[in-house]
């Protein structure tokens, strides 16, 4: 009997050790919430717009590099543009569509540092995460001068992360108004003049 135990022990130990070895490294580590997501990538984000505010750090210009990398890994910009294109997605050449998500990224990204930069001295409350299967909502506002302006990131699961595909700001989210506008663009032109009206705005906001 005690010969038996100890075979099946030897079989469970050792069928643990495979399982450790065979599954890459970080599938056991917890996911982090989506509300602790937001709230890591903003105060990255924010203490870069103060340290250079106050002349501690470089210009924000100067590290608009760093604050891109901060941002990038907890938005979808690539999602975020296939659901502003829309159907017109699937109708353009690999060639165009990664202009476009370039692009698109670039403004998306000018949105949310502008954002960011008016209101980097308000307090930022984390109100709320809601999630639903790999969906989830997390609620934000600024507070500033008695005032709330409420900022809620919608998130979808990949993987093991969290990440932006949308931003609603006071109700508007930025996937529906930037979807609006491309389409009333597409009705009267080409794709080729909206990549050139994208250029030309990523180039004045540059």
């Amino acid at each position: 009997m005690r010969l038996r135990l100890k075979g099946s022990r030897f079989f469970v130990e050792s069928f643990l050790l495979v399982i450790l070895l065979v599954i890459p490294q970080g599938t056991w580590a917890a996911v982090e919430s989506p509300m602790s997501v937001i709230r890591s990538g903003s105060e990255k984000v924010l203490t870069i717009l103060r340290q250079s505010e106050r002349g501690q750090a470089p210009s924000l210009r100067q590290r608009e590099g760093e604050v891109l990398q901060i941002v990038s890994k907890y938005f979808d910009f690539e999602q975020m543009s296939k659901m502003a294109l829309g159907y017109p997605w699937k109708q353009q050449s690999p060639e165009k569509r990664q202009e476009f998500s370039d692009l698109f990224k670039k403004l998306l990204f000018n949105t949310y540092v502008d954002r960011m930069e008016r209101y980097h001295n308000e307090k930022i409350v984390y109100d709320s995460q809601t999630i639903n299967a790999n969906l989830a909502v997390v609620k934000t506002h600024f507070l500033s001068n008695g005032e709330n302006m409420a900022i809620d990131y919608r998130l979808r699961l990949e993987g093991q992360q969290w990440k932006v595909y949308d931003v609603v700001v006071e109700g508007i989210s930025y996937d529906d108004n930037y979807r609006a506008q491309i389409s009333s663009i597409l009705a009267n032109n080409s794709f080729d003049t909206l990549l050139g009206m994208l250029r030309a705005k990523v180039g004045r906001d540059s």
